[in-house]
């Protein structure tokens, strides 16, 4: 009996620790691709590409930084909540909040580069993560699209170059934070087994290239390319039992996909029809066929079926947004903005043995901007409305004992709001 407790202490000791990396836990939905950086973006439906300003066009469109003419300093929050239903009854979702930092240089260059270079940063620091990963088993119900997107730090640096009064360009990156480490069971110098957990956190760049033109007073052009981001995480767990069992174990290694935004091509057509007014019209194609398994079967047997790909198709999005500036007074500014996006859902029907659940989701944004002097405060908000869809397993693809059988339905709804302090230097 003393022979085999180790043996019973290890085993233990291993299922807890897989269970802890695998068991489905409530999940909450990169934030900047989910709701947008900064709080004006946010409530224009992310549709400022031609009209993008300080930090924020790090991620919208780095040639906007080009046009900069003086330093400036943001410091925002926002939070968003999840209601998701699973035939009827709620999904449990963690909600997301973060901290939003940016600022935006031009740098004093001299002769033909004076007034033409300008530097941005901008950092989406969720409350209380650097990575949440909780990926739920293969064939558990999952909002894959909005669950997973929102608990990540995401690191946003690019320049921005005017190459004429009217045209520019701009280069960037995007930083995701990805997890890497291992669990080992293994004996201590007492020969008592223990467990040593090593983990690091690696980034994962995704790069960003931006074009603007603003040939008149009343029009402004852009497009933007951004290449697809992800958070992957790898926790390898072995044993080594000592000479107490001398039969070794199996590695058990956990694999996967903590968040995943797509490669992305964006156009825009932005209007000044009138003093003040500025209207924005944006085509966006995600590139959602590569999206990855968000868990990745690394311990399979030889007579494990081969898990199915998600088989995500692309999207094309439309996004609308505009704003008018009114003069309250000679110092007071106060700007008034709406949105709204059609966001399809990228999801094929759920015939087989996943659950991946998403639905076409309507976007509605509204906010407001007061600009004194060189300070400025802006508020957003965001209702997104996730229609309501029912996907029908084939017996010959999915068991009867898998969540989604015969039938399952989904819907839901996020709220999201963001609140914004900056100020030009």
């Amino acid at each position: 009996m003393r022979r085999h407790a180790p043996v019973a202490r290890a085993a233990a000791l291993a299922a807890v620790v897989a269970l802890l990396a695998l068991s489905p836990r409530p999940a909450a939905a990169s934030p900047v691709d989910l709701f947008g950086l900064g709080a004006r973006a946010q409530a224009m439906a992310g549709a400022v590409l031609g009209t993008t300003r300080g930090f924020e066009a790090t991620y919208y469109n780095p040639a906007g930084l080009a046009f900069e003419r003086r330093p400036s300093v943001a410091l925002g929050f926002q939070s968003a909540g999840f209601d998701l239903e699973v035939n009827g009854e709620p999904a449990r979702a963690r909600d997301a909040s973060a901290l939003v930092i940016g600022f935006s240089v031009p740098i004093p260059f001299g002769d033909v580069l004076a007034d033409r270079v300008t530097l941005g940063l901008a950092f989406t620091i969720p409350q209380g993560s650097i990575l949440i990963a909780d990926i739920k088993r293969a064939g558990d119900p999952t909002f894959l699209v909005l669950e997973n997107r929102a608990q990540t730090v995401s690191v946003l640096g690019a320049l921005g170059i005017r190459i004429t009064d009217e045209l520019a360009i701009g280069v960037g990156a995007l930083a995701l934070a990805s997890l890497h480490g291992d669990i080992r069971v293994e004996p201590g110098p007492s020969g008592a087994l223990g467990t040593r957990v090593r983990d690091e956190l690696l980034a994962d760049y995704a790069a960003i290239v931006g074009l603007s033109a603003r040939p008149t007073e009343w029009l402004a052009l852009a497009a933007t390319w951004r290449q697809a981001s992800t958070a992957r995480f790898e926790l390898p767990i072995t044993a080594d039992l000592g000479d107490a069992f001398g039969i070794p174990l199996p590695e058990l290694d956990v694999t996967g996909t903590a968040q995943y935004d797509p490669a992305e091509v964006a156009f825009e057509a932005a209007f000044h029809p009138a003093p003040g007014l500025t209207v924005a019209a944006d085509v966006v194609w995600q590139q959602w066929s590569d999206m990855p398994l968000p868990l990745v079967y690394t311990a399979a047997t030889p007579d494990t079926p081969p898990q199915p790909a998600p088989d995500f198709h692309d999207t094309v999005s439309l996004r609308l947004g505009a704003e008018l500036a009114l003069a309250v007074t000679a110092d007071l500014t106060v700007t008034p903005r709406a949105g709204f996006s059609w966001e399809p859902s990228p999801a094929p029907e759920q015939t087989g043995l996943h659950n991946h659940l998403d639905g076409d989701r309507a976007v509605v944004t509204l906010g407001v901007g007061a600009q004194w002097g060189p300070l400025r405060l802006d508020l957003a908000g965001q209702l997104h409305t996730v229609a309501e869809r029912t996907s029908t397993k084939d017996p010959a693809l999915a068991a009867e004992d898998n969540a989604g059988f015969p039938s399952i339905t989904s819907r839901g709804t996020v709220l999201e709001g963001a609140l914004e302090l900056g100020i030009e230097l």
